[in-house]
């Protein structure tokens, strides 16, 4: 169940933060200009990145090891996938600069009770977490923990940067880069080389032999199909986490006719793999081996894939998938 932070602990969290835009980091660094950060009683390493220095979105965010940095990437070098379906690679928890009417009524009357005043646009600090199936959602109180403890060695290497000269070469693959020695029990920051996360994706087997040669032994037709997880424009205010869920729709769609053919909304935690493996597999028997399956991304592509190379169905990734996002659209209408 979800615990909330209290004010003291809130306290914490917004004093590191306001000393942090005190350094005015967007002055001086671009959203990819990343920083890396190594604490001790964390497993993981952090990743930060600085938006606003072109004046459009002030923020920080942190992602917490490979997995939530590849999905930063990911969102950086997005292009044909639509705007709405990019919050499946977004984990990470982002404190934003912005203005008062961006903020939640609960979060204006925390800011009162904290005493804090902010003034003018992009000074009001606010705080939001972004985690697959959920709408973006205010911290609780382990993430308030988490991300006051990030922001203060994220202070201390900007401090560092500023004061001590610091070269990094951000364009040619460094970062800057904070860890504590327990050799000599000093905390160092440097520049070294940015880690890059190999991507990893899971492969499901298709394990029953007599399952996979009756699919290959039916007909090939000439429907060209389309699959995804789609991530619909609302969101659900209950949840067993106290979290909103977005509501995902796992959907099979004829490229060749513009009909949606199966859909499934799925919850977070629901064995998606199973879901999406089991849409195909019911069209294979009950009407052929498609032509063609088209996937948004590498993730569902490498989903099917041990499936496909055993029935013989090519797979293509395109970022854009015709009948699904036109549904989207539709439904984003709808919801209106």
């Amino acid at each position: 169940m979800r615990k909330e932070a209290g004010l003291e602990l809130w306290r914490k969290l917004h004093e590191v933060t306001r000393l942090i835009g005190s350094l005015q980091p967007w002055d001086y660094l671009w959203d990819m200009d990343m920083i890396t950060l190594v604490l001790p009683e964390y497993e993981q390493p952090f990743f930060v990145s600085v938006m606003g220095r072109n004046g459009e979105c002030y923020a920080i965010t942190v992602m917490e090891g490979p997995e939530a940095l590849r999905g930063f990437y990911r969102l950086a070098e997005s292009r044909e996938i639509p705007p709405g379906q990019l919050i499946r690679y977004q984990n990470n928890l982002t404190c934003y600069f912005g203005d008062r009417d961006e903020l939640s009524k609960a979060e204006r009357d925390r800011i009162k009770a904290l005493g804090l005043k902010f003034r003018g646009r992009n000074q009001w600090i606010f705080f939001r977490a972004f985690e697959r199936g959920y709408a973006p959602h205010t911290l609780d109180e382990e993430q308030v923990l988490k991300l006051t403890r990030v922001f203060q060695e994220l202070f201390m290497a900007l401090r560092a940067l500023l004061e001590h000269g610091i070269a990094v070469d951000f364009e040619k693959g460094q970062t800057l880069y904070r860890c504590f020695d327990p050799e000599q029990k000093l905390w160092l920051t440097s520049a070294m080389p940015r880690f890059m996360p190999s991507p990893q994706y899971l492969v499901p087997v298709l394990e029953d032999e007599v399952m996979a040669a009756r699919l290959k032994r039916q007909k090939k037709v000439k429907e060209k199909l389309e699959i995804d997880t789609l991530f619909l424009d609302t969101f659900i205010d209950e949840s067993k986490s106290g979290r909103p869920t977005i509501p995902i729709l796992l959907i099979l769609a004829s490229r060749s006719s513009g009909m949606i053919l199966d859909q499934e909304f799925l919850d977070p935690g629901d064995d998606e793999v199973a879901a999406v493996l089991g849409q195909v597999i019911n069209y294979i028997e009950d009407s052929g081996r498609p032509q063609k399956i088209f996937v948004r991304d590498e993730e569902m592509a490498h989903l099917l894939s041990d499936l496909c190379r055993r029935v013989d169905i090519p797979i293509a990734i395109e970022g854009s998938l015709q009948v699904i996002d036109d549904f989207a659209e539709n439904f984003e209408l709808l919801s209106f």
